[in-house]
């Protein structure tokens, strides 16, 4: 066991006692018997998140594509599920489109997921 699995722990724990209303990542995924000659209707899956989310920073707009009415949504790790840009969050009813996604740290064990959302979708 590293200490980013630790982290990852001490993370989900800090997490689940500061979490803020309802937050959920919504995927769209194709069904398990799914083939490329017939895909199939896509199905929503919706997965409750332990997150906090506030508005993006100055110095993040300042640099990138980022605006003053996107929202930064820290969350803990999910197993088993991988977040994509083609992914929406729900915050309290409101869905938001990801437009970024990061895992904390970038490389090995993530300890956290980083999404930034913007409104719409």
């Amino acid at each position: 066991m590293s200490i980013y699995n630790d982290l990852q722990n001490v993370a989900s724990n800090l997490l689940k006692q500061f979490k803020q209303g309802s937050i959920e990542l919504i995927q769209f995924v194709y069904p398990e018997n799914s083939t490329p000659d017939n895909p199939g209707k896509l199905e929503e899956v919706v997965t409750p998140l332990d997150a906090v989310a506030n508005g993006e920073r100055f110095k993040f707009m300042n640099t990138s594509f980022i605006n003053s009415s996107d929202i930064e949504v820290i969350t803990a790790v999910v197993e088993g599920i991988t977040p994509s840009v083609n992914d929406f969050i729900n915050i309290d009813g409101v869905k938001y489109k990801v437009i970024q996604f990061n895992p904390l740290p970038a490389a090995g064990t993530a300890c956290a997921w980083k999404f930034i959302v913007r409104k719409g979708g």
